[in-house]
């Protein structure tokens, strides 16, 4: 028997009033733990407390400096006779000696200690949740039966309370877990009295865009859902929600718009009995906004489609019309060419000709174009041009030409700046713009220039002083197969044409225009300041 300054009545009944003290439970545990181990000479004292899964962590600790035990182990760790000491009902001591049982040793070794005393705690189910032990005793001396019934009422008595926390803590765990799944599983939730709409309950993402859970909680769904209402929702989902005779139904849905930031939200109501047995609305809802973005992009893509799909029957339905007419042009004048001598006819017929050749060669390159675009194998080949060269040699493809009812002119003294491009490209774009401005141009003239924008982007202009183009129609100048005037030759494509090699030249195009004044085509280049001085030399 161990020799102790206090008898085991003294030694139980200090426990008793210790246990009975309104000292928080963790300050209660650690002094009782230290008064066991002081009494009864162990020199360590620990609880392990299970997380209510798998694992058995050590919470409160006396003697422990050296680190010796565990923090934590799972149950499955421990061996047989372990897990059938946490089952009996008497506290398990043992001391190691030479003749301990391999199964005693098993245990020891388990703790890292020489001496054990574990008195294990259940919960209303039966189910161990945890147990306090003592360890390594000072004396090494075996604890007689009088010592190890104090030590087990008053274990527990510990192990009660212990078991209170560990209900508390449950209930805690549960209610954050819960509400941790309730504010992140991306649904917004609240709930209100089903006959007063009084707000019972809303989760942090339902609550957050409102203002916060403070802005819900005494208050109306209206109230605290809407500004401007006074009272229940002519929407209100609560008529479907009950049948004749007030009971719950099936669930209703529908899709909703939120005002003040026009987000959509896939909405889900229901009546249940809410916990103190009144019925209550829940209403769930999904954020449906990418969902309703891809919808309406989808939209807009069919009818796109749709569209494009009726501009290319009408193409190729009018194509036929638009390549027959200048081969039997052709056709035509070529057997009166042959029947006719006199040379004043025959050059009238050699002149049509060659123009229905060279329009029929323009309808072929802009089909040939056009399928390159659409395989996106529309071809490059970039270089150095210099602009104001480039300009002027276009001004003199048209100076020789006399067919033109008005002349096409150039700013001589623009600045010669150096871009890297594809000078074929270029000029298929300017040449589209000048050919498009004589065909609508018979007063004035035709203006190609072209200037430097603060963004380092080179603008190119084609202007002219002809019948212009309605407002609500320039926007579609540059959409495939369009032809604002139906008996202009062309299939409709150059301008589309022009936008796609515009844009792989990182560029934009556009047009401003206004019936009977005129019109203005242009484009933009990037241009690079830094590359001229270097090709330059400067």
């Amino acid at each position: 028997m161990v020799e102790n300054k206090e008898s085991l009545n003294d030694f139980v009944l200090r426990f008793i009033e210790k246990i009975n003290s309104e000292k928080p439970i963790e300050q209660k545990i650690n002094d009782l733990l230290a008064q066991t181990c002081e009494h009864f000479h162990f020199k360590r004292g620990f609880v392990y407390q299970t997380d209510g899964f798998r694992f058995f962590y050590l919470k409160e600790t006396i003697g422990n400096e050296d680190k010796k035990m565990r923090d934590r182990f799972e149950t499955d760790q421990m061996s047989t006779m372990h897990s059938k000491v946490m089952q009996e009902k008497s506290p398990f001591y043992t001391i190691r000696t030479p003749k301990s049982a391999p199964e005693v040793i098993d245990v020891l070794n388990f703790h890292g200690v020489d001496s054990i005393l574990i008195r294990h705690f259940k919960d209303t189910e039966g189910k161990v949740i945890g147990f306090i032990g003592f360890a390594d005793s000072e004396t090494n001396i075996l604890l007689n039966d009088k010592e190890l019934n104090a030590i087990e009422v008053t274990t527990g008595l510990l192990s009660k309370e212990i078991a209170i926390r560990e209900y508390q803590e449950r209930e805690i765990r549960a209610s954050k877990t819960l509400e941790s799944i309730m504010n992140n599983m991306g649904v917004d939730i609240y709930v209100n009295s089903f006959d007063d709409h009084e707000m019972l309950y809303a989760n942090t993402s339902m609550a957050a865009p409102y203002g916060g859970i403070q802005n819900f909680m005494g208050k109306k769904c209206w109230q605290a859902l809407y500004k401007d209402k006074t009272g229940e929702c002519e929407f209100c989902p609560k008529k479907h929600l009950i049948d004749e005779n007030g009971n719950p139904t099936k669930v209703y849905s529908w899709d909703y718009q939120r005002p003040f930031d026009k987000s959509w939200f896939r909405v889900f109501s229901a009546a249940f009995s809410w916990t103190d047995g009144q019925m209550a609305h829940v209403i769930t809802s999904v954020d449906i906004t990418n969902q309703k973005n891809i919808e309406e992009q989808l939209r807009i893509a069919k009818e796109k489609a749709e569209s494009l799909d009726r501009l290319k029957s009408a193409f190729l339905a009018n194509m036929s019309h638009e390549i027959r007419t200048p081969l039997n042009s052709i056709v035509g004048f070529a057997s009166l060419l042959v029947d006719s001598d006199d040379k004043k006819d025959r050059k009238e017929y050699i002149d049509i000709m060659q123009e229905n050749t060279d329009l029929l060669l323009q309808l072929i390159s802009d089909i040939l174009d056009l399928s390159k675009i659409e395989a996106g194998t529309l071809d490059f080949n970039m270089g150095y041009v210099y602009i104001k060269e480039f300009c002027e040699d276009i001004i003199r493809l048209y100076e020789v030409k006399e067919d033109k009812k008005v002349p096409v002119v150039f700013d001589s003294n623009s600045p010669n700046f150096l871009i890297n491009s594809d000078k074929k490209r270029l000029m298929q774009v300017i040449t589209n713009f000048i050919n498009n401005a004589l065909k609508f141009t018979t007063e004035g003239e035709v203006v190609l220039g072209y200037y430097l924008k603060e963004d380092n982007m080179l603008e190119f202009f084609v202007k002219d002083t002809g019948m212009g183009i309605a407002s609500d129609k320039v926007g579609q100048v540059f959409d495939r197969f369009v032809k604002l005037n139906s008996f202009s030759k062309g299939t409709g494509l150059g301008l589309s044409i022009c936008r796609s090699i515009i844009e792989q030249l990182h560029g934009t195009i556009g047009a401003e225009s206004e019936p009977g004044v005129g019109s203005r085509f242009w484009f933009t280049h990037p241009y690079n300041e830094e590359l001229e001085k270097e090709i330059l030399g400067n």
